[in-house]
């Protein structure tokens, strides 16, 4: 059996207005997206290829899906143009669908609500007569004919559908897997989740990879958080998502909301607004020349000089000396002290597309050494930049590597090899 998903536009005008430049296919709904719950429901099912026909095609969704090998099934991605009935969108099809073969057909964005997802096909009736438009749902065409798979559906015509479906997953995935890891409480982890002391959660809470919640944090009534996400100290969320690469600033209150970078979105009544400020953004942003950029220039001096003698003795002999960890570290930052004063880098990485800097907010602990780590690191610092943050950053990392005599680890090493051109 093989299996065709088609990602139509018919009801998903409100994808387009909120989320643009996304497809409905590639939205989350509990951690995953429509077409990876999809294809795993699928694979559930035996089937060996999936055809995925989508109106709002993007290289990112089949780049991070893949081939299909994750599931042992081959996935087949295509852009297609809207099109009322299957026969229309079967000829579109780049690869030949073989016509005496099964055929399960997804036609929308439908998720079936059964205990057991071998259910799907338990109940089929038959379309005698074929309507103009076919209704969304979930087909298969067999030796010619059409047959409706009758089962309740889970459907997402509309934000606020789409926004219980998120919720209904969470607390009851049935035959859906969340991705993470489960608790005694009910809260599902990811990995890299930090949470610091003084947080508050309220099963069911759903936390994916590399989230950061700071001191304070509450949680509660049903709560999303997608990856790469860091919510500041006294923030409290309710009833509420939280889409990947999102910042939250400090003290914020969300009730019934889904937070999208700069985009807060009030689902009961349909409005939005970009926040594009210091409090909630999605992006981190170089400010105007501020006192703390005075204190990295003064800083940046002092190290620029004071370490200018150190740097002419020791350079013949950086070769060997760059197998101890302060010295490798101080040959890799003083240059870039002097592009502080010309004003061509920050001493310290102000956020993740901060092209070029001398040390990172998590140089000042040697524990750090995957890079998702130091970028949620860069995230907090680029938000809660201050004087006695910069000085604690620049001093503690040489002085903790001060005292470190033995070879540098080779990832630690290419890491900090790199770090001028990310």
């Amino acid at each position: 059996m093989k299996a065709l998903l088609y990602i139509a536009p018919s009801r998903e005008d409100w994808c387009l207005k909120y989320f643009p430049g996304r497809s409905p296919g590639e939205l989350p709904i509990a951690g995953k997206s429509w077409c990876r719950h999809m294809v795993d429901q699928c694979s559930h099912l035996g089937i060996n290829a999936v055809y995925v026909m989508d109106c709002f095609y993007r290289k990112d969704l089949a780049r991070r899906m893949g081939d299909g090998q994750y599931w042992s099934l081959n996935l087949h991605f295509s852009l297609c143009v809207p099109c009322a009935l299957p026969e229309q969108l079967l000829s579109q099809c780049e690869k030949e669908i073989p016509q005496d073969e099964d055929l399960l057909l997804v036609w929308g964005q439908v998720l079936p609500d059964i205990p057991d997802v071998k259910m799907l096909l338990s109940q089929l009736r038959e379309v005698e007569k074929m309507p103009e438009v076919l209704p969304e749902g979930i087909y298969l065409l067999r030796k010619g004919k059409l047959y409706e798979c009758v089962c309740p559906l889970l459907r997402m015509g509309s934000l606020q559908e789409y926004f219980d479906t998120n919720f209904r997953l969470l607390k009851n995935p049935g035959i859906y897997n969340l991705p993470g890891y489960q608790n005694s409480e009910g809260c599902v982890f990811g990995m890299d989740v930090m949470i610091l002391p003084g947080c508050e959660l309220e099963s069911p809470v759903l936390l994916l990879d590399n989230v950061r919640l700071e001191r304070g944090t509450h949680l509660s009534g049903g709560v999303i958080v997608g990856r790469d996400v860091l919510i500041n100290e006294g923030s409290s969320l309710e009833h509420s998502i939280v889409l990947d690469h999102t910042y939250i600033g400090r003290s914020m209150l969300f009730r019934g909301k889904i937070i999208d970078g700069i985009r807060v979105i009030d689902v009961s009544t349909g409005a939005y607004v970009d926040l594009e400020d210091e409090f909630l953004t999605g992006s981190s942003r170089l400010r105007k020349f501020n006192r703390f950029d005075l204190a990295e220039y003064l800083l940046a001096f002092l190290l620029a000089l004071g370490g200018l003698p150190l740097f002419l003795v020791t350079f013949p002999f950086r070769k060997p000396l760059n197998r101890l960890a302060f010295f490798f570290f101080a040959f890799q930052a003083y240059p870039k002290c002097w592009e502080v004063l010309f004003g061509k880098a920050h001493l310290v990485r102000f956020g993740p597309k901060d092209p070029s800097f001398a040390f990172r907010y998590s140089d000042q602990w040697l524990i750090r050494t995957q890079e998702h780590l130091k970028i949620a690191d860069d995230v907090y610092y680029c938000h809660n930049r201050n004087i006695s943050r910069i000085f604690a950053t620049v001093f503690r990392s040489l002085l903790k590597r001060l005292f470190v005599f033995a070879a540098l680890p080779s990832d630690d090493r290419s890491l900090t090899e790199t770090e001028g051109a990310e």
